[in-house]
């Protein structure tokens, strides 16, 4: 059962909730923090991001997005028919608005460290030359 604590009243009805559980079993809680999904806004940067990587490198964007997916968020093994391994990248979708920075600022670094490119974001000086440059890539 998830039980979601999105007021203050609502915490007393979790805590009442937990108090009425019966003593004979054992339980697992888990809290986390309830964060926002990522926004439209973090998307179309991170693609703005691929398609300005893709005009200096030649790689196209979906081949940076899942190299990106991979190198950054890491991959899960898995067995079709008990037989074939797969390797599954994590998504970017499932991403909450803080986990989607940090996304963004490992790609900002890896493309300004590994392949020189300078990836701004919106609030610098040039930004409004790199998004009339690359928004029709998106």
């Amino acid at each position: 059962m998830i039980l979601k604590i999105l007021k203050f009243r609502d915490k007393q009805a979790v805590i009442d909730y937990i108090e009425r559980l019966p003593d004979d079993k054992q339980y697992i809680v888990d809290i986390k923090v309830k964060r926002k999904r990522r926004t439209i806004d973090q998307n179309r940067l991170y693609w703005l991001w691929l398609s300005c990587i893709m005009d200096e490198t030649g790689q196209h964007k979906d081949e940076l997005h899942e190299f990106f997916k991979q190198h950054f968020l890491g991959v899960t093994e898995t067995w079709c028919f008990n037989k074939y391994q797969v390797f599954v990248p994590s998504s970017t979708t499932k991403l909450d608005t803080l986990e989607m920075t940090h996304y963004l600022e490992r790609i900002q670094q890896f493309a300004l460290t590994d392949l020189g490119i300078v990836l701004p974001n919106p609030q610098d000086k040039f930004w409004e030359e790199f998004y009339s440059r690359y928004k029709n890539y998106i």
